[in-house]
């Protein structure tokens, strides 16, 4: 019976991959503009990464929690974006996820909730047993390239199984009591949440998975006459593709474009993209059955087209392909900075192609500590609001207190974080914090302004 099961749910997963172009003719120009996304009373949607249980004060104290809340609020900011992954949940059952709930009620804050880690990769081999004993599934692991094991495989029917009903069961708890976020969509007002932050499947190189892949390019290129000529390959049937030989399928060489096969490499990124979509487009199906007004939130590291090389990397390694996330209606860009020509273009490309609606997440870097005032804060404040203003539906930052990366929080045990090369926060202080809270503060105002700040 589970064999049938699994077949009929890969079967599925695959049918899936294959209409992704459903969303591409039927999305409305309506759908496809830059009209800003709005709360139900009307104000345009602003969110910022909060942490409320990583790092102290904000851990220990609900005064230190509910102080910054406020401000965020009066800024402007509406919406918190919160790691409320399965794996949080566990830890002291649901203490800090309704925590976070009450206190984000306290102060009128609303929460998109990141309910997985890279796709469910936070369901790993040391939490299985918990993932049995929470909701009966029994999560099937993949092996990475040298054969390793390695995360979930996301295709498989019990991972899907457990992210709906742990995605169900979030909202089935915090729907009418808790702070989601809901917004004013096609005259309704719908929930929102997100399934997984940081789009992302590292990938499986189990015999399944290899099968699905030559079938995938069995799809794309008929033959395998086709296929030699696109890699630079010799095989003499689609069935003997390995992905597991890393002399074609090069994953350590090609971010620096030394792969002898690159073709070879980005097809199998393209087909884990899709992957990821398939699978949590059914995972989102399943919660739909019983929440059928849900909006679904994707969350990825860095702005389509990016050619920065963290952003090169992160989208080979994890096939985070701008299809990765087609199967949301939202989009969250955690972006480097503002977009250029080329980034642009991927966007307004992929947003005719989905119709799907974007918001764009800044960074918080170091040099945000500019003073107010001066000719060099305002054309920085207004490049960034204006760009979301004129090509997102949303604003957001990342972060308000992520302690080891990039954030405009201070904390006064700032010397006990172990901080990251690339937030260069050595001299971080109290005082730079503020400036960077008013350019923060700056951006949102300017944003709202250009948008229409209007509330009912």
């Amino acid at each position: 019976m589970r064999d049938r099961r699994e077949k009929a749910d890969i079967t599925a997963v695959l049918a899936w991959a294959l209409m992704l172009g459903w969303i591409s003719s039927a999305a409305s120009a309506a759908e496809a503009d830059n009209a800003p996304l709005r709360l139900p009373n009307g104000e345009p949607f602003v969110a910022v990464y909060f942490f409320p249980h990583w790092w102290q004060p904000w851990k220990g104290d609900d005064q230190a929690i509910l102080t910054d809340m406020r401000r965020l609020r009066q800024m402007g900011v509406n919406t918190l974006l919160l790691d409320h992954e399965w794996s949080q949940a566990i830890d002291r059952n649901w203490h800090w996820l309704d925590r976070s709930h009450r206190l984000a009620k306290q102060t009128g804050m609303t929460i998109i909730p990141w309910l997985s880690l890279k796709s469910w990769s936070d369901v790993n081999w040391g939490r299985r047993l918990a993932a049995k004993q929470w909701y009966g599934e029994d999560i099937v692991y993949g092996l990475n390239q040298d054969g390793s094991r390695a995360g979930p495989l996301i295709w498989h029917p019990a991972t899907i199984a457990f992210g709906a009903k742990y995605a169900t069961a979030y909202i089935d708890r915090f729907l009418k009591n808790g702070a989601i976020l809901r917004l004013r969509w096609g005259g309704k007002d719908r929930p929102v949440v997100c399934l997984g932050v940081e789009a992302a499947w590292a990938g499986s190189f189990d015999e399944q998975s290899n099968l699905m892949f030559c079938r995938w390019l069995a799809k794309r290129y008929k033959d395998v006459k086709a296929l030699n000529e696109a890699w630079g390959t010799k095989y003499g049937g689609l069935l003997h593709v390995d992905p597991r030989d890393a002399k074609v399928f090069d994953y350590k060489a090609h971010p620096q474009g030394k792969a002898k096969h690159p073709q070879a490499v980005e097809d199998h990124v393209a087909f884990r993209s899709e992957t990821i979509s398939a699978s949590l487009g059914r995972m989102a199906e399943r919660v739909r059955q019983r929440h059928p007004d849900v909006l679904f939130m994707a969350e990825i590291p860095y702005q389509y087209g990016s050619l920065h090389p963290h952003a090169v990397g992160y989208r080979i390694g994890h096939a985070a392909n701008p299809e990765s996330c087609d199967y949301a209606d939202v989009v969250l860009f955690r972006a480097t900075g503002p977009l250029d020509r080329r980034e642009i273009d991927t966007l307004r490309r992929h947003r005719a192609r989905t119709g799907q609606r974007f918001v764009l997440a800044y960074r918080t870097y170091a040099h945000w500590a500019n003073q107010p005032g001066t000719p060099s804060f305002e054309a920085f404040v207004n490049l960034r609001a204006d760009q979301a203003a004129s090509l997102f539906n949303g604003l957001g930052f990342y972060s308000w207190n992520e302690m080891v990366d990039v954030h405009v929080a201070y904390s006064p045990n700032m010397d006990n974080i172990s901080l990251s090369p690339a937030a260069n926060r050595s001299a971080f202080t109290k005082e730079r914090s503020e400036q960077a809270i008013k350019t923060l503060s700056a951006i949102t105002q300017r944003y709202r302004d250009r948008v229409g700040a209007r509330t009912r």
